[in-house]
């Protein structure tokens, strides 16, 4: 079976309708079908029939909703790290009526799992190199013997051909994808793990570790330790550290102040993984974290918030962090977020709460607003 393509009108959004296998199914994106997983869907029309299939990185579930439409008897999964590109996924599939997808958001694959072949969906901008290896070593762990792993990207890049070949052994290249099967168990599996400390002036260090996907991984982020440092914080407050990452603000907050609660919240299982760690490693014991991609619903819950916002999707998660930190902070509660440049979030946080006020801090700006 020939899978075609059909790329609708661009909306006000610059959102994309794309339809395919004889307009069966529907996908709308910002700018249509990555070309990494248009190669891997035309991969689908000359495999073997498999008894379990897995998709990884992948954005749309667009693959994967072809491969069922092309396998309707194979089990198929969709695993994510980030749980808004899960959620992305799930209200796909839900909008084609398709429900015997599996969509996971979880650190790692279960190494139980058994796949007879493995998607690969990778962006060499916006994946760094450390998050390819391992996710590369995952998929050899997670494939059966004699199992195939397909990977593809936007263009041809030597260094990744290259760790593919090391994982696999061998490869075949093809204009659309890398192909590689296992042959044999891994002779050593990496530990992609690091760990490092943060220090302030005059305060109990913190010790972190991160893994690779999770903000910042093998250091401390300047900015986070920026706003730990100017933070004022008073005995018994409850924080909602928002974008936790591996925990560096709320932990660090934690060990030095007296608080009656830590809430850490972020939407990818491996900062959720790191800082669940972390919080074990600096013998902590009141402490909750929360996997989400849309804030919290807890009204007036909190007297401290702590954000660091990522700086790309046009201020749009910027605006849920400052939104989520108005509507879960009590009155008098006290609001910081950090940012390179904090024009825009001084702005919002002035209109939202009526007031606000910009530090600086190892070149940083911190916005401090009160409720």
């Amino acid at each position: 079976m020939i899978i075609n393509i059909a790329a609708g009108k661009s909306s006000r959004r610059q959102t994309k309708k794309e339809l395919f296998c004889n307009k069966q199914y529907e996908v709308v994106s910002r700018s249509g079908l990555n070309i990494s997983e248009k190669r891997l869907i035309k991969a689908l029309n000359d495999i073997p029939v498999p008894k379990k299939m897995l998709f990884l990185e992948n954005r749309t579930g667009a693959s994967a909703m072809i491969a069922q439409n092309l396998f309707p008897d194979s089990e198929i999964f969709i695993h994510c790290f980030d749980l808004y590109y899960a959620n992305k996924i799930r209200r796909n599939l839900l909008s084609n009526d398709v429900s015997s997808i599996n969509v996971i958001c979880k650190p790692y694959i279960d190494e139980k799992d058994e796949f007879d072949l493995v998607f690969v969906q990778l962006s060499k901008g916006g994946t760094v190199n450390e998050l390819i290896l391992d996710i590369l070593q995952q998929s050899h762990q997670a494939l059966k013997k004699d199992g195939k792993c397909f990977t593809a990207i936007e263009m041809r890049d030597p260094w990744v051909n290259n760790q593919i070949k090391k994982v696999f052994g061998s490869n075949d290249k093809s204009l659309d994808c890398i192909v590689v099967q296992k042959k044999d168990k891994l002779k050593r599996v990496r530990n992609y793990q690091s760990e490092f400390e943060m220090t302030m002036h005059d305060k109990t260090p913190v010790k972190l570790t991160t893994v690779p996907g999770v903000f910042s991984h093998r250091r401390v982020d300047q900015g986070a330790q920026a706003l730990a440092e100017v933070v004022e914080v008073e005995a018994g407050d409850t924080l909602l550290d928002m974008g936790c990452g591996c925990g560096s603000i709320g932990i660090s907050i934690a060990k030095n102040h007296n608080l009656n609660r830590l809430c850490l919240l972020d939407s990818n299982s491996r900062a959720i993984y790191s800082v669940e760690h972390n919080c074990r490693l600096n013998e902590m014991d009141n402490y909750e974290t929360v996997l989400s991609d849309n804030g919290i619903d807890q009204p007036e819950a909190f007297t401290l918030f702590t954000g660091n916002p990522p700086y790309f999707s046009n201020y749009k998660i910027s605006d849920l962090f400052i939104q989520t930190a108005h509507n879960c902070l009590k009155k008098n509660g006290r609001a910081y977020i950090v940012a390179k440049t904090a024009s825009y979030h001084y702005d919002s946080m002035l209109s939202l709460f009526g007031n606000a006020e910009i530090i600086t801090r190892r070149g940083y700006e911190i916005v401090k607003a009160v409720k």
